[in-house]
């Protein structure tokens, strides 16, 4: 694929997750489509960069994790 292609491709990748995003009523919905689109943009990561970003991830888990605890 071209570049504009792929650019174009992104793009509205970008738009429809965002109104997925949008459009979902519980908080929890809103999460799990955002996670989703991590994880479906990360497929098409390269290999190398994949255990930054999970290491990203993680520390959002952890920080979540730390703040409930009571």
């Amino acid at each position: 694929m071209s570049v504009r292609a792929l650019n174009r491709a992104a793009d509205n990748r970008a738009t429809a997750n965002t109104l997925k995003i949008a459009r979902a009523v519980s908080p929890y919905e809103r999460l799990r489509h955002a996670l989703e689109w991590v994880m479906a943009e990360a497929r098409a990561m390269n290999r190398d960069d994949v255990p930054a970003l999970a290491d990203r991830i993680s520390g959002v888990a952890r920080e979540l994790n730390e703040r409930s605890r009571p």
